[in-house]
């Protein structure tokens, strides 16, 4: 059956190399480069199962495709071969009309495998470089971001002791410009961060009334620009958690710079802190146009703008959402956004109780607490 199937073989315009056993056969396999190995499963020295097995875990042979062959009575030994990591298999006696279909769809299907893999791999390997490139250009921007940031601040302050208000407006677009661009650069880090996994946070002690007055300072002057009325709710602004500040209000920030910039001048936005059964929300909604379900899931990809063309009338790089989920997920925090058309956008962040301290008991000062008891 060997010969007959290598004359097939020949016939066909294939170059068969043939074995007597397992062991021989793969003796060659290490010697030759193959495409395609066509192995009975009873064999002496070493059978089908152990040779396919062993094909599997040798790194020169592990993506070669391997046709077993085998007794049509023995279904179970079929199962038992794709368990090896057979590719396909065909049923004694041979259909050798067939034989020839079948070697040409399983050496087509491993074709288009090693291509797919080979794709597979070159996108990972962009997406690495471009995750590298992108950490490199956020790291080596910040310092002379930094630089222009303090001396344009100084310069403002010069220009503003002398009274001169005109170069005083200029330093404070240097400012300002360097600020936002930071922003872009800090936003594009944190992205790169949250690709490769959870993002590192530096936790504090801090109150819901300081994460929640950090975040609207941050937005305070896009606000003032777009007319936007921003209500703060406090069920309890004194209540304590440990969670890192700085990227908690970054969080809040972003929610509320989207629903101020994909609003109308004047939108009405509530930012809401409350105690649930199961810890802190905070909620953030407003009174804009709101979104579709589809493209509201759309928004959970990195770079994921409505309008991501240069002409776009709202700045920014799509991040936003993105970023949110990121580091609620480093918190163990669920985020939910909901929105309808013409209802404004709803955006959620469920914090643990397990990030809730305890309430603290503020002690009186010794000399305080003395002159109570004296005056008792």
């Amino acid at each position: 059956m060997r010969e007959l199937a290598a004359a097939k073989l020949r016939e066909t315009g294939y170059e068969p190399v043939v074995a007597a056993n397992g062991a021989e056969a793969f003796t060659l396999l290490i010697r030759r480069n193959v495409d395609l190995v066509i192995s009975d499963l009873d064999m002496p020295e070493m059978n089908g199962f152990e040779l396919t097995r062993l094909i599997r875990k040798t790194d020169k042979l592990k993506d070669v495709p391997v046709i077993v062959i085998t007794a049509s009575d023995h279904a179970s030994a079929v199962d038992a071969a794709f368990a090896a990591g057979a590719t396909s298999f065909l049923a004694k006696p041979i259909n050798w009309t067939l034989f020839g279909q079948s070697v040409l769809f399983v050496l087509r299907a491993s074709r288009d495998q090693q291509a797919l893999r080979i794709a597979r791999d070159q996108a990972e390997a962009g997406a690495r470089f471009k995750d590298c490139l992108m950490s490199v250009m956020s790291h080596e921007l910040r310092t002379p971001l930094n630089a222009i940031i303090g001396f344009g601040q100084i310069l403002a302050e010069q220009f503003e002791r002398e009274q001169d208000h005109l170069h005083a407006e200029y330093a404070e677009y240097i400012v300002d410009g360097g600020k936002r661009l930071l922003s872009s650069v800090s936003d594009m880090l944190l992205a790169s961060d949250a690709r490769s996994g959870p993002i590192t946070i530096n936790e504090v002690d801090c109150t819901v009334g300081e994460i929640v007055s950090e975040a609207c300072s941050i937005v305070q002057k896009v606000a003032s620009l777009a007319g936007a009325d921003i209500q703060v709710i406090l069920e309890d602004g004194e209540a304590e958690l440990r969670c890192d500040r700085v990227l908690l209000a970054r969080a809040l920030a972003k929610l509320l710079d989207n629903a101020i910039k994909f609003s109308p001048p004047g939108v009405r936005i509530t930012l809401a802190a409350t105690m649930t059964s199961g810890g802190l929300g905070l909620l953030i909604e407003d009174t804009g146009p709101g979104i579709d379900a589809e493209k509201l899931a759309a928004l959970a990809q990195p770079f994921a703008q409505p309008d991501m063309s240069l002409k776009r009338s709202r700045e920014g790089m799509g991040l936003g959402i993105p970023l949110v989920r990121a580091i609620a997920a480093a918190h163990d925090i669920a985020f939910k956004l909901d929105s309808e058309p013409g209802r404004g956008v709803r955006a959620l962040l469920l914090i643990p109780g397990s990030r809730l301290l305890p309430r603290r008991v503020r002690q009186l000062p010794q000399e305080s607490a003395a002159g109570d008891a004296a005056a008792r």
